[in-house]
């Protein structure tokens, strides 16, 4: 039987042994390496090294300023210096019996000057309230009666004294302009303010001498024996003969 294919005769025929053996090289050499090869799923990539450039440094010459408070800083240092320095003297002026004699002292006088200002206030506002009795109008802590008839100045002196009170004494410009403004009339007042005594030494009625005035020009000019003083509808003042009838003006201290 004759064999149509030894061996021996087709070694670089297609197909034969060397051939898958050179082919089988080829394929190793073209296929890619392990680490080309994508990574499997769920295993992380190896990230291969950055190259380190060396860096480059330029020398710069750094000079630290030296340390300055703020304007805001410096005024509250200012401020507890001065605060330090005035303590320092309050407790020097504290210090010993002079120092608590001298603050005693002080504390009473604000303790006098507050009672003061509280009873004065509270006149100004009990009698604005209710102790002035009926017809009459408070003013600064008094209370005042214009009378609705006419009497003498000494009959007139006895009805305010009868109701506790005396004819007025004018003290301020305040008093002689709520008088005026008060009465609004065309009449004319007796003052508690006369001569009877001395004749030109006017004084009222508790004694005082005259220091504010409000005279009518040419007045008082004693004419007829003119002893008492009234107040005209202008609010001047004149001096009238003691025995003329005429209104009159009563005054008295809140009774608070």
């Amino acid at each position: 039987m004759n064999i149509l294919y030894p061996n021996s005769g087709c070694r670089n025929l297609p197909g034969t042994r060397e051939d898958d053996d050179d082919d089988a090289d080829d394929y190793e050499n073209m296929a890619p390496s392990y680490k080309a090869l994508p990574p499997k799923p769920g295993i992380q990539a190896e990230t291969p090294p950055l190259s380190r450039k060396p860096l480059k440094t330029t020398g710069i010459a750094l000079e630290v300023p030296p340390f300055q408070p703020s304007q805001v800083n410096q005024a509250v240092v200012e401020e507890l210096k001065m605060l330090t320095i005035q303590q320092m003297a309050w407790q020097a002026n504290v210090t010993g019996m002079a120092g608590l004699a001298g603050l005693k002292k002080d504390i009473d006088r604000v303790r006098a000057d507050t009672n003061q200002s509280l009873m004065e206030l509270r006149g100004l506002v009990d009698c604005a309230r209710v102790t002035c009795p009926e017809g009459w109008l408070p003013f600064e802590g008094k209370c005042y009666y214009f009378s609705p008839n006419t009497k003498s100045w000494d009959e007139a002196r006895k009805f305010c004294q009868e109701n506790y009170s005396h004819l007025v004494i004018i003290s301020s410009i305040d008093e002689q302009n709520f008088v005026v403004k008060a009465h609004g009339s065309p009449r004319v007042h007796w003052l508690g303010l006369s001569d009877r005594e001395h004749e030109g030494d006017w004084k009222w009625l508790d004694g005082s001498p005259v220091t504010l005035s409000f005279w009518e020009p040419e007045e008082p000019n004693n004419l007829n024996d003119e002893d008492c003083v009234s107040m005209t509808k202008q609010g001047t003042w004149n001096d009238l003969s003691c025995n003329k009838a005429t209104y009159w003006i009563c005054e008295r201290k809140c009774s608070c």
